[in-house]
């Protein structure tokens, strides 16, 4: 009978393997559009299978993870009835397929696979090198006249708004390479931070902006207790970089389009968006159904001077905010039970890294990672993108199957005792 552990590294690997797939191939600008179909569904469910020759019938009967398991399933069951209930089943089928398997089924594994600190390692440096082969060629492309010209991001990443939230998600990689031991790690760790760092500032994105801001603000609230000195460089620092990244932005804003419009679009979405989910409050009007014109005509906007919102919508077909997209696309019901497994997973993580007895540093920034995620979720549909999908669920999926090393040893000591 082969090794457990050996079976439970190999799992791991086919897990890094469809992440590497997703981050650095899913672009139709690599190898994106010459892969079938099929072959995408065998990438995104291998892991998955693994993880059942790993653990067998604990996959769905795990103690520790009861809460977190009956979340998936349900969510699995609710998201097969919004597809069949959805205005455009066959549209929706498709996003809600690569949501599953690119998202709730990349949690699953990784919350079983991902549970001590080796396993945890071995995936912070996956990160790290995805973020320097996604840095390095986004910015020697950025100097190039690709498909949509020079000065634009184009090669692992559509748009430079999922990209600076790919990097967020990515960044742990980098930062625990920064604060370990080997000076050759915290070069490269830092070299990477400093290239992403650079690909953030040409990205000229606000939505990275304020999310990193926010993860700045949360920081410092944290590090106020012990490092005050730190936090009143950090504030000097920002205080001095703010005007001259305004001024950089204020430079590149087209005169003949009002500064306005965008912003009110955006906020006409909100109430928009509350009548398609009076009528589909349950089950939802189906994810990523493209039929939002269907409730346009009977529709009175809340803001009476903004013309054109109807070619917008139906131009866009998008909410531009994930959470929107999740209570009027999913439903209320799919919606809450996803609420309820990431805010169980939230509490209980803090719960354990407070009493943990040595937490790195980067199991604490993985909170400011979900934070900076979240804000920058409110500017566009996030996890409907597959790369930002499976690196979020991932995260997410580490906090869920999070073990404290000596606290884990002691467990297994007195259940081979008790044994």
């Amino acid at each position: 009978m082969m090794n457990p552990s050996l079976l439970k590294n190999l799992a791991i690997s086919a897990l890094l393997a469809t992440g590497a797939y997703i981050l650095l191939f899913w672009s139709p600008h690599t190898l994106g559009e010459y892969v079938y179909s099929k072959i995408k569904l065998v990438i995104f469910i291998v892991p998955w299978l693994a993880l059942w020759i790993v653990y067998g019938r604990q996959v769905i009967t795990r103690k520790d993870n009861r809460i977190e398991i009956c979340c998936i399933l349900a969510i699995v069951i609710l998201g097969a009835f919004n597809t069949w209930l959805s205005d455009s089943p066959g549209q929706s089928i498709l996003t809600m397929r690569t949501f599953l398997l690119t998202g709730i089924f990349a949690f699953w594994a990784s919350m079983m696979l991902l549970t001590d600190e080796p396993a945890r390692r071995i995936f912070d440096y996956f990160c790290c090198g995805c973020l320097a082969v996604i840095g390095s060629g986004e910015l020697i492309r950025l100097g190039t006249a690709g498909l949509y010209g020079a000065g634009v991001f184009q090669v692992f990443s559509l748009h430079a708004i999922p990209l600076g939230t790919v990097i967020i998600l990515l960044s742990t990689g980098p930062l625990m390479m920064l604060t370990a031991r080997p000076a050759l790690e915290k070069l490269a760790g830092g070299l990477v931070i400093l290239m992403s760092g650079a690909e953030i500032y040409l990205a000229h994105k606000r939505g990275t902006w304020v999310a990193l801001a926010v993860m700045g603000a949360a920081a410092m609230l944290y590090l106020a207790r012990r490092r005050k000195r730190l936090v009143v460089l950090i504030l000097l620092a920002l205080a001095l970089l703010a005007p001259l990244q305004a001024a950089r932005l204020y430079a590149r804003l087209d005169p003949g389009i009002p500064h306005y419009l965008s912003i009110l679009n955006r906020l006409e979405l909100y109430p928009f968006a509350l009548h398609i989910w009076k009528t589909h409050p349950v089950m939802g009007m189906g994810l990523r159904s493209l039929t939002q014109e269907r409730y346009v005509a009977d529709y009175q906007p809340y803001n009476q001077d903004l013309a054109g919102f109807s070619q917008t919508v139906a131009q866009l077909q998008t909410f531009d905010n994930m959470f929107l997209t999740a209570l009027v696309e999913l439903g209320t019901l799919l919606t809450l039970c996803y609420a309820v497994l990431i805010i169980v997973i939230l509490a209980r993580y803090l719960g354990i890294l407070r009493g943990a007895a040595a937490p790195r540093p980067v199991d604490w920034y993985r909170l400011l990672v979900v934070l900076g995620f979240a804000v920058h979720s409110l500017s566009y549909d996030s996890l409907l993108l597959p790369p930002v999908n499976w690196l979020f669920h991932v995260q997410l999926g580490i906090m869920a199957g999070y073990r404290d090393a000596p606290a884990a040893a002691c467990r297994d000591r007195l259940s081979a005792r008790d044994a």
